[in-house]
């Protein structure tokens, strides 16, 4: 029997139909958006670029030293530059060079010692330095106030270059031998006594030794003179090649770390003790930020930049602690190992090429000086090898040169396919069948050479049926041989061997690039030729690659167009280095003018002529003053009677301004009287004088370089006028000053002092002169830095030494700091009695600055000084007179300090 039915009324029908439908079309709606959400939500994320990872290796355990990287982690920077950091705890058993070479990190922290493993042929860059000077000292259980008085001691530390330099010293003034024990972490071991000195910093341990109630002294390497960047950030060379953009964001989010670090030290500490392993308080921490900021930011250097001027002084204190020997210290191009943000953009084809071809062949000249040349040991040198060397150092590929052939031979290797690219030649139409060249990045004129007696040649043409020597197979013979056909060629194998066919007879002239011509005649000794004339054809020089390899052609056009201004300039200021030619000698002018009083007509030919020569030659002539930083002077008024631009820019003077200057206002006052008036009676004579002088800008910058003077002989052969033609050494200068100075004071250091005080007291001898020699000591010094902090106490040894420099600011005074709060002058005085209350009245000064110092026993900072004065007539070696200013200083200290004891 059925159930019973429900029955509708036709308006609930309508109604259930109308929802069924709405239903079904919401369902249909959602699932055609289903797909749509679906390709969607990934696009979301895909949006967002994935963050790339860089592996940063410590070199120390987890402290407030490395609060630049936790910073920049904390607030976000390395997000912001699409980094994801990945801090990797310290491996004593490591190097940061191993750790990179091996690719466990990408970018590692390690001390000064890596100037060494880079002068050694270590792959790596320098990114920054975290520290601008180390704080690196030895902490000693005894005061020691001789290096010697350290003999036989054991020494704890990690290959720290600052140490290992001054345990050289230590072993050459004492017979018994240093013990050094490799660095262990903990400072109990220097606690407990295991070890006689312990490696540490300034910021770190000094403060928990203090927190125990454990005694100690401080050796500073700084005070012997090595002192260099702390905590040194270093990458593969490899990865800042790969990755240049990476290390650029790197070094740029731990620079802004830094800063947010030092201006919120006490948020950084929690940060770090909150998400590292850490083995110091929180009060250690913070007293750790607080010294360490002098390190981080010194002066107006910006946070974390490296300077390749203080690279080379620490390298030069590498070469003295015996990391490096002096010939690698010579031949290494410090300036490689400073990473530079590449603008080198390859593309993976590209990139691909060059992993397939890690040895790119090159066709190059090796007699071809200075643009390429095999030298005696083998090696190939000279412009186009150091535009290569910077190809490798960008491309990570090796250049490998030809060394046993003539360029004849070289030419038809290339047209057999057995190199891959000329390295520098002119891209001639017969070149081009199998070459492709890139843009020029040389250019010389062709210039002849011919004997001092030749006229000055104004057109090939006029040797025609002449002899003229070219280099075979150079362009210069393709040049000669199609524009000149009447001229005969006489081959030789290099530009020497056709100057001396021009000097033998064997040749009219000799034609070729004048960069080459001149380095020839200059670095062979050539005389009796000059240049004689000029072409219109110029040496544009390129680099050609092989027609069938279009990949390679781009990337050495890519790698050429990637050499800075700068680096470009430098290369050419190596080799380069050319000299005014005589346009007209004075035979020629008597002959000529014979000519002339018999024919007015021919006076105004010649008149024409040499202004049309002179017009030709003035534009290669204004091109190597340019080189030069040249200035023409008038002798009589010291009047600047011609500047190049170049110079203007050097020295930020305009013309004006030199025409209302004495020419030798532009120099220091480093110059005495004396020796300018040395330099006049030469160059009167005719001579020249060459040597290194320190020039001032307008804008009061000091500058230095290496200064030649030519004299210019007028009519009457009387020398009136001088050519001043300079090479910029600021930053060599730059270099030998950071190696002599101690840093925080700018007072000279102990190894200068060295180096400088036996050669001063034998010019004293030699001179008959007196020698006076005074050393200073601050009466309980280590009272103001205990008590107000190590930061209060270096501002005291500034002020101290601010104060020598004015009592002792003759040219003849030397000033050192010799360690810690001693120092060291030199002078001359008349009498004993003079020189005795030139230092009374020094120390009477140090007491009036009343700087205080509360728990000294007159509450203020007080010097005692132990001075010599030695007789001219007087014969004592350097040993004995600082043995006995050392006596009478702490002869001084024992009657009571503050006061001066004098011998």
């Amino acid at each position: 029997m059925p159930g019973p039915t429900l029955k509708l009324n036709p308006a609930a029908n309508r109604f259930l139909a109308t929802a069924w439908i709405c239903v079904l079309m919401a369902v249909l709606v959602l699932w055609s958006v289903r797909p749509v959400m679906a390709a969607q939500a990934p696009q979301a994320v895909a949006d967002e670029s994935p963050l790339q990872t860089v592996r940063l290796r410590l070199n120390w355990h987890h402290q407030f030293q490395f609060a630049g990287f936790y910073a920049a982690q904390m607030q976000g920077f390395y997000r912001d530059q699409g980094l994801k950091v990945e801090i990797q705890n310290w491996n004593p058993r490591q190097t940061p060079t191993e750790v990179l070479q091996s690719q466990q990190a990408d970018l590692a922290v390690g001390y000064s010692t890596l100037v060494a493993d880079f002068a050694r042929g270590a792959p790596i860059r320098l990114v920054m330095s975290a520290f601008q000077y180390s704080p690196m000292v030895l902490l000693s259980h005894e005061r020691i106030t001789d290096l010697s008085e350290a003999g036989g001691k054991t020494v704890m530390h990690q290959q720290n270059m600052q140490v290992m330099n001054l345990v050289r010293q230590i072993q050459k003034l004492s017979p018994q031998p240093i013990v050094e024990v490799p660095a262990s972490g903990r400072l109990e071991d220097f606690i407990e006594g295991k070890v006689d000195l312990y490696a540490a910093y300034m910021t770190n341990e000094p403060y928990r030794l203090k927190q125990q109630g454990v005694p100690y002294y401080i050796l500073d390497p700084k005070s012997y003179g090595s002192q260099s960047y702390g905590d040194m950030v270093v990458t593969s060379r490899y990865f800042a090649r790969q990755h240049s953009d990476r290390v650029q964001a790197f070094r740029d989010a731990t620079a802004r770390g830094w800063q947010y670090a030092l201006d919120n030290p006490e948020a950084v500490v929690d940060y770090i003790m909150a998400h590292y392993d850490v083995v110091k308080s929180r009060g250690a921490l913070l007293s750790e930020a607080k010294l360490s900021r002098q390190y981080v930011q010194s002066g107006n250097t910006p946070i974390g930049d490296v300077d390749v001027a203080k690279v080379k002084a620490t390298a030069a204190s590498a070469r003295d602690a015996g990391l490096i020997t002096e010939a690698t210290y010579r031949s290494v191009e410090w300036k490689e190992f400073m990473f530079q943000p590449s603008s080198l953009t390859l593309t993976p084809q590209e990139q691909a090429f060059l992993m397939h071809n890690p040895v790119i062949r090159i066709g190059n000249d090796i007699n071809w000086e200075p643009f390429e040349f095999v030298d005696e040991a083998g090696r190939y040198q000279g412009i186009a090898a150091e535009y290569l060397a910077l190809f490798e150092d960008r491309l990570g590929v090796k250049f490998e040169p030809v060394k046993d052939r003539a360029w004849s031979e070289v030419v038809s290797m290339a047209k057999s396919g057995e190199v891959d690219m000329y390295s520098c030649a002119v891209g001639s139409p017969e070149r081009q069948k199998y070459m492709r060249f890139t843009q020029p990045y040389l250019s010389f004129p062709m210039v002849l050479v011919g004997l001092k007696d030749m006229s000055y040649i104004q057109d090939y043409n006029q040797l025609n049926h002449e002899t003229v020597a070219v280099v075979e197979g150079y362009w210069s013979e393709e040049a000669m041989r199609k524009h000149f056909p009447d001229i005969r060629i006489l081959k030789v194998g290099s530009v020497k061997e056709g100057v001396e066919a021009v000097i033998d007879g064997r040749a009219r002239a000799y034609s070729g690039n004048l960069g080459a011509v001149n380095y020839a005649i200059n670095q062979h000794g050539l005389t009796g030729v000059h240049v004689i004339g000029q072409s219109e054809q110029r040496f544009e020089l390129a680099m050609g690659v092989r027609r069938d390899s279009p990949i390679l052609f781009s990337i050495i056009q890519k790698t050429l167009h990637s050499i800075t201004e700068q680096e470009r300039q430098q290369i050419f200021n190596r080799w380069i280095r050319l000299e005014v030619v005589n346009q007209l000698d004075s035979r020629q002018l008597w002959k000529l003018a014979g000519a002339v009083a018999l024919l007015a007509l021919f006076l105004i030919a010649l008149a024409v002529v040499y202004r049309y020569q002179k017009k030709r030659q003035q534009a290669y002539i204004d091109q190597i003053h340019e080189l030069t930083y040249a200035t023409l002077i008038d002798l009589e008024t010291m009047r600047v009677i011609k500047a190049s631009d170049s110079f203007l820019r050097l020295t930020g003077y305009s013309r004006d301004d030199l025409a209302d200057m004495n020419y030798l206002d532009l120099s220091t006052d480093q110059i005495d009287s004396r020796r300018q008036d040395k330099i006049l009676t030469l160059l009167l004579e005719g001579k020249r004088w060459r040597g290194e002088v320190q020039g001032r800008k307008k804008s009061g910058q000091l500058y230095w370089v290496e200064l030649t003077f030519s004299p210019v002989r007028d009519w009457k052969g009387e020398v009136r006028q001088v050519w001043a033609t300079r090479v910029d050494i600021t930053d060599r200068k730059k270099v030998e000053r950071l190696s002599i100075e101690d840093e925080l004071t700018g007072l000279y250091n102990r190894r200068f002092f060295n180096h400088q005080f036996p050669k001063e007291l034998r010019r004293h001898q030699r001179e008959k002169s007196s020698l006076c020699a005074a050393m200073l000591d601050l009466d309980y010094f280590k009272q103001i830095n205990d008590y107000f902090g190590h930061q209060h106490g270096d501002q005291v040894l500034v002020q101290v030494a601010d104060l020598l420099k004015i009592r002792f600011s003759r040219s003849g005074d030397y000033i050192f700091r010799m360690g810690g709060e001693e120092f060291m002058v030199v002078t001359t005085m008349p009498t004993a009695e003079v020189f005795y209350e030139h230092c009374d009245n020094l120390r009477r000064a140090v007491s009036d600055c009343a700087i205080a110092n509360p728990e000294a026993p007159q509450g203020i900072l007080t010097l005692s000084i132990g001075a010599v004065f030695c007789d001219p007539e007087e014969a004592f070696e350097a040993d004995e007179i600082y043995h006995r200013v050392d006596e009478q200083l702490y002869l001084a200290k024992d009657q009571g300090r503050n006061q001066v004891c004098m011998d």
